[in-house]
């Protein structure tokens, strides 16, 4: 097993400690999403507005343009669902034992490589170890306990499409409550008809989900989502932050380092071709990184001033 922080690393060593602790590392098991209270917190999020926009409304009677907010909530909510479990079941990605073995023979030739302190595996740019999955993670960045899993680079496109649609089924069960008051609040006080709950109750669900929604769109889920895009757009990570500006390559190669190549498909919360890269190799916009740290093989068109070397070469890497 390689000592931590070292630079010559035995390749067997490193083949068994990958091998033998990948068990131990699955990104996503039942016992994990068991012990999380999170989907029932999403369903009772869900519930809130279900209530008061779906159930109020078919019982007051719906016309054509009630339908189609009916349709479109539904759709976002089923995107949202969709977009949290690949979130949660995708492995966000470790490195390969080939990618080991080809560090492995680079140090034994004297190259300098990076080796992770704590997993003791070789450490490609941008990886960090997860403690609490307790794995080395392509491009991790943060362990989310509303999904139960690691953000890194093979499920970021789905975490952030989960943030996405949760805000947009926000905004339109905000919006279209609020439209609705004037009409839903003499309709929720009348004790003449039944309801399908008392007065007191039909106003408190009522209250509670605009309030639910507003505090969650505009000040907590909203926000969020802000500042995750934003980071997407400069290719950073929130453990990175704006440390290593030379991976920001250009809004739209940014952007399909995340969501995949093909734009039409970054809305749809499915796998398709994934991310552009391997989470390996990373391209820059200068000779900032050493040459092995950068995608090899370009698989996307090369913007103007990016960096995109042919062959793998040795340069001195510095272990954080």
């Amino acid at each position: 097993m390689p000592r931590h922080g070292s630079r010559a690393v035995d390749s067997s060593a490193v083949e068994i400690k990958y091998e033998t602790d990948e068990w131990r590392c699955a990104p996503y098991h039942h016992s994990r999403l068991a012990a999380s209270p999170t989907p029932l917190i999403i369903v009772l999020l869900v519930g809130v507005n279900y209530v008061p926009l779906v159930l109020f409304t078919c019982e007051m009677g719906v016309n054509a343009g009630k339908v189609v907010v009916l349709v479109i909530f539904h759709l976002l909510v089923g995107l949202m669902f969709l977009s949290w479990l690949y979130t949660c079941c995708t492995d966000p990605g470790t490195p390969p034992d080939s990618w080991q073995r080809q560090m492995s023979a680079a140090a034994s030739r004297g190259e300098s490589v990076q080796v992770c302190r704590r997993s003791g595996l070789y450490k490609p740019p941008r990886s960090h170890f997860d403690s609490v999955t307790e794995r080395l993670t392509l491009n991790m960045d943060h362990f989310c306990p509303w999904v139960v899993n690691t953000v890194g680079f093979y499920n970021r496109k789905f975490f952030m499409l989960f943030l996405c649609y949760a805000n947009l089924t926000m905004l339109v069960a905000f919006i279209f409550l609020c439209s609705q008051i004037t009409d839903m609040w003499p309709w929720m006080q009348n004790e003449d008809d039944p309801r399908w709950f008392p007065p007191m109750v039909n106003i408190l669900l009522f209250g509670g989900a605009l309030v639910t929604d507003g505090v969650l769109l505009f000040c907590v889920v909203g926000p969020f989502m802000v500042f995750h895009f934003g980071m997407a757009t400069r290719n950073e990570t929130t453990i990175e932050g704006g440390s290593n500006p030379h991976y920001d390559v250009g809004i739209m190669q940014n952007l399909r380092s995340v969501f995949g190549r093909h734009v039409w498909a970054w809305p749809l919360p499915l796998y398709l071709h994934g991310p552009d890269g391997d989470g390996l190799h990373w391209p820059t916009t200068g000779p900032t990184a050493p040459d092995y740290q950068r995608r090899s093989t370009p698989t996307a068109p090369t913007p103007s001033g990016v960096t995109r070397p042919a062959e793998l070469s040795a340069s001195p890497v510095p272990d954080p």
